[in-house]
């Protein structure tokens, strides 16, 4: 974290200063918020709220922290959080669900039926109603014609703290105010003033931090390639008509043949979407791509996927022949941790904790193995489980804040106040140690500053026990 400087008056009209046309213009390039372009007012009103909080007074001082190597990524991400929406409501527009439901989904299980996977994105998650929606309309509609599938739901944001609270699954009354109240009983707990989502609703869904503008193409969702369905929703609506058009191109690039891309209810442009074709549902436009392949192309995809037994085999099978001797089985590859990462990456979560159980039974000393042991226990519900990885992680490493807080996180889930508090305190304690700008990749790159600032906030939302 930033310490802040002895406070000096702030501009009073940061427009004014000099510099100010050149820090809106980082801002816009790093975020792509070219939204912000004609609305000097609002975009300064919220820069000069961080001009407040370090204790600066010009445009100057925030660009040189900007710019620096060390501190400059932990503040740009502070600041996106400022120009960012980073919330929204469940089942918004629901003529997109309907949609989705009736034309969609239904569509894309009879083109995949021979491999039986669903790859979907949703780009621009915000703090994560969206990309559970998507799962509980799979779940609740379609449950019969999944069985057996594999389905993943990667969700993405450029605002780490919205991120951060689409993980914990947790929201208040006002993110129910389209869902009605039979939908929200079936699907959630109450938990304290909010609502807590179902584990089983987590299964699929990963929350990855990704730039639409500024990545590099498709990553992180190159491991999902072919994608079936992107859902951008009001994200384009920030961006420029150039910036916008390459992100349509992105997103034709990234999905298979068939896909679908379904976007906000003001942003449909014939112009902007003409390598696609138009589908008109009621209250809602739909695109699809349509590709046609060159004559005697081969169009199948071919994927090699983790798994414990071995690849999975193809789904076509091979034209009968004449019985040979089978060889004796190769012994399988031993497991690793990484394996077990992408496979909860996926949504895979059984396969991935019969790994990291594979794994635990050869060195149950490994403090790295325990700790994303307890991270997908937790993610299938079973919280006493991952409780008692947490704390063997921590004995094992004690000076890794990383399983104090996500202890912390599970403790307030379980309505554990004061032993949350105290793994809480315990994280910033650790973190103290260590650089602002110094990342974790066991916590997908998150920063000593970002973390610090998300257990102060669980720390000062919590009632005394």
């Amino acid at each position: 974290m930033i310490q802040p400087v002895m406070m000096q008056p702030v501009t009073e009209n940061l427009t004014a200063d000099p510099l100010y046309p050149t820090l809106k213009a980082y801002l816009i390039e790093a975020s792509g918020m070219s939204y912000y372009a004609d609305k000097d007012e609002d975009l300064a009103a919220r820069i000069q709220r961080r001009l407040q909080a370090l204790g600066f007074h010009d445009c100057a001082a925030y660009l040189g922290v900007l710019r620096d190597p060390q501190k400059g990524r932990a503040e740009l991400d502070e600041m996106i959080a400022e120009v960012t929406i980073g919330e929204t409501y469940f089942f918004r527009h629901s003529e997109h669900f309907d949609a989705l439901r009736d034309i969609v989904l239904p569509d894309l299980i009879a083109r995949n039926q021979e491999k039986r996977s669903l790859r979907i994105w949703c780009a621009g998650c915000a703090d994560g109603p969206e990309a559970y929606s998507i799962a509980i309309l799979l779940r609740r509609h379609l449950p019969h014609k999944l069985i057996d599938w594999d389905v993943s739901i990667l969700a993405t944001d450029i605002n780490r703290y919205s991120l951060a609270r689409a993980r914990e699954g947790k929201f208040s009354e006002w993110a129910f105010r389209a869902t009605p109240d039979e939908l929200k009983q079936e699907c959630f707990t109450a938990d304290g003033a909010g609502w807590r989502i179902a584990p089983r609703h987590k299964e699929w869904i990963s929350f990855e931090h990704y730039n639409l503008i500024s990545d590099p193409v498709c990553a992180p969702v190159t491991r999902f390639t072919p994608i079936d369905l992107i859902v951008c929703r009001n994200v384009m609506i920030y961006f420029d008509a150039d910036m916008t058009q390459q992100m349509v191109q992105r997103f034709h690039g990234c999905l298979g043949e068939g896909g679908w891309l379904l976007v906000g209810p003001t942003e449909p442009n014939l112009k902007t979407f003409k390598a696609f074709s138009t589908v008109n549902a009621p209250g809602v436009t739909l695109y699809q791509k349509t590709v046609m392949p060159a004559r005697g192309a081969d169009t199948r995809v071919c994927r090699v996927e983790t798994r414990l037994d071995g690849p999975r085999p193809p789904a076509t099978a091979p034209a009968k022949r004449a019985p040979v001797p089978h060889p004796a089985p190769s012994p399988l590859p031993e497991p690793t941790l990484e394996q077990a990462r992408a496979l909860a990456d996926r949504g895979d979560w059984l396969t991935a904790v019969e790994i990291c159980d594979r794994l635990l039974k050869k060195d149950s000393l490994n403090w790295q193995t325990q700790f994303y042991h307890a991270l997908v226990l937790d993610h299938m519900g079973r919280r006493d489980e991952a409780e008692a990885s947490l704390r063997k992680a921590i004995y094992l490493e004690r000076q890794s804040a990383l399983p104090h807080y996500y202890l912390g996180l599970l403790l307030q889930s379980k309505g554990n106040a004061r032993q949350a508090a105290r793994s809480f305190e315990n994280a910033i304690q650790l973190l103290e140690a260590r650089a602002d700008a110094e990342s974790f990749a066991e916590a997908d790159g998150i920063t000593v500053a970002e973390m610090r600032k998300l257990a102060q906030m669980h720390l000062q939302g919590m009632q005394p026990a």
